[in-house]
């Protein structure tokens, strides 16, 4: 959560992309002082600096879920190796810009509901690359359950997603818990992290999609 939050600041918003902090070097220098102030800090008092930056942070319109996890999909479906999929392509699939963090990340985040943000982001410098795409909650204290049910209102849930997948390959599932799945195909290996909805009638929504080179090793 407190990367999500250092990060939020150079996020950006719809079709107008205006950064609501300077870009580039100062940044950096925000994330460092905030990263040191933050270590000296109590745990209630990280907890209530996290909740003042939540609450600040504006909401986004335009940015879906559903849009993102059929965004995924279509990744899989049309690109035939990770090393070829660009910021600036994962972005257009996913709906949301490429240019919301600072280098040499490549990815966006957005507080899209009062208690739920959207984000993605690239890691290719890394000796296995990663895209991650998740929703995240508000703070919590002691890591409390928040119901996915307004980020979980759409046609793509666990359910739904499944066998897309199996039709791409993805066929033998490995559980980590009774939340995370991860499966390979010749291409990708792909890991989902799932929450509940009490709301839903216990439907399996989607927290989070990972996806890496398969076979994994070094980055070509």
């Amino acid at each position: 959560m407190a990367l999500l939050l250092t990060l939020a600041g150079c996020s950006h918003g719809g079709a107008t992309h205006a950064t609501d902090t300077p870009a580039g070097t100062a940044n950096s220098t925000t994330a460092a002082t905030a990263k040191e102030g933050t270590a000296r800090m109590t745990t209630q008092q990280q907890h209530d600096d996290y909740m003042k930056r939540w609450d600040a942070w504006p909401i986004r319109e335009g940015h879906s879920p559903e849009r993102a996890w059929q965004g995924v999909l279509h990744l899989l479906r049309t690109v035939p190796r990770f090393a070829d999929i660009t910021p600036e392509i994962a972005g257009q699939a996913l709906g949301m810009p490429s240019d919301g963090m600072p280098p040499p990340r490549h990815g966006y985040s957005a507080r899209i509901h009062s208690d739920w943000a959207m984000v993605w982001f690239l890691n290719d410098t890394s000796v296995v690359p990663e895209i991650r795409v998740f929703v995240d909650h508000r703070p919590l204290a002691d890591s409390a359950y928040m119901d996915p049910a307004p980020v979980c209102d759409g046609p793509t849930d666990w359910a739904v997603l499944r066998p897309e997948l199996e039709a791409m390959g993805f066929t033998l599932w490995a559980q980590s818990s009774a939340l995370s799945y991860s499966s390979v195909n010749e291409r990708y290996a792909l890991s989902i992290d799932l929450l509940p909805s009490t709301q839903l009638h216990g439907r399996l929504c989607i927290k989070g999609i990972t996806l890496r080179p398969m076979p994994q090793q070094v980055r070509p």
